[in-house]
């Protein structure tokens, strides 16, 4: 199987992390895999609290919450 250019460029760019990374210290190294995590941790965290659930009504509460008054006006009765 031949590689692609773009699988070439990933390779070139991988093996020049692991070779930097063979002589940077240790705190540095997870200072750097910290902030590639939590970035990657925002941009699911947004991601998956997108997904479109009803917002609760005004009164509060889940499926049967809010006030008499105001389940008494939905339309589920």
């Amino acid at each position: 199987m031949q590689m692609t250019v773009a699988h070439r460029i990933a390779a070139v760019v991988v093996a020049g992390g692991r070779k930097l990374a063979s002589h940077l210290p240790r705190s540095i190294l997870r200072a750097i895999d910290n902030r590639i995590f939590g970035a990657i941790f925002q941009v699911t965290r947004v991601t998956n609290d997108a997904y479109g659930w009803p917002a609760p009504p005004p009164g509060g509460g889940g499926e049967t919450g809010g006030t008499e008054d105001e389940r008494d006006r939905s339309p589920q009765g």
